[in-house]
């Protein structure tokens, strides 16, 4: 069943939660095994993220998925 995600937003999200954290786009890509560029469009909502990789930035960054989803925190 598809969702109504909006990825721009989910991007954004992503996005601010690695700069608040001081986190480079270099180390993010590395610990999700993806590329500098395929990161870049998951945070412009260019591309999605899949399930793998919201559960490796909650496991490795403790990245809340229901913040990075919805917004809000469960």
């Amino acid at each position: 069943m598809e969702t109504d995600l909006d990825y721009k937003r989910v991007g954004e999200r992503l996005q601010n939660f690695r700069e608040v954290r001081g986190l480079t786009r270099a180390v993010v890509a590395q610990r999700l095994g993806i590329s500098e560029k395929d990161l870049k469009e998951m945070e412009t909502g260019k591309k999605k993220l899949s399930s793998e990789n919201i559960e490796v930035l909650r496991e490795t960054f403790s990245l809340d998925p229901a913040w990075l989803l919805g917004g809000h925190n469960l």
